[in-house]
């Protein structure tokens, strides 16, 4: 008798679906274990950033407790350096002033004497009141107020009033900007 096997073409169909489904299980398992790879690593990822950015958070908190506690400081130096300048600008007002004073004393001695002055602080000015005895000496203050030297050191000279007095006396009132200094 003759044996024929009708399954054997079957068994070679259901080896070769067991080798395809070995290689579709391991494929298949490998891609799960890169998903998985890729989850925990995800995971990994946004724990460090929100770790990174708690810091963050942490040390911008305590930079801005840190400058707020040191703004009572500042607000004591600011104060404490525009009250120097006030102070700065006073004295500069005072020098210039002052400096004024003796550049027409000197330029005036033995023509005219200096008789009366005050100070326009609001403008920055100074009114200069002047006697001088003769004629010839107020013409030579008059010249001395027209030169260039003169002109160079007080740009702005304004001569106001002239009067004589009773006893022959000249007075002329000066009004004259100071010297700004930047």
């Amino acid at each position: 008798m003759i044996n024929i096997n009708f399954l054997a073409n079957r068994v070679n169909q259901k080896d070769k679906q067991k080798e395809r489904d070995v290689k579709v299980f391991r494929i298949s398992t490998y891609i799960l274990i890169a998903i998985a790879v890729l989850m925990v690593a995800t995971f990994a990822f946004k724990l460090f950033n929100t770790l990174q950015i708690s810091n963050a958070e942490k040390k911008i908190t305590e930079y801005k407790n840190s400058i707020l506690a040191q703004e009572n400081v500042e607000i004591n130096y600011l104060i404490f350096v525009n009250k120097l300048k006030v102070i700065s600008e006073i004295y500069q007002k005072r020098s210039n002033k002052q400096e004024a004073m003796n550049y027409f004393s000197e330029t005036f001695n033995g023509k005219a004497e200096i008789i009366g002055m005050s100070y326009q602080e609001d403008q920055g000015g100074l009114i200069l009141q002047l006697s001088s005895n003769n004629v010839f000496k107020l013409q030579e203050v008059n010249d001395t107020l027209d030169s260039q030297e003169l002109r160079k050191q007080y740009q702005n000279i304004e001569k106001n009033v002239l009067t004589r007095t009773e006893l022959g006396n000249y007075k002329l009132t000066l009004k004259l900007e100071l010297k700004k200094n930047d």
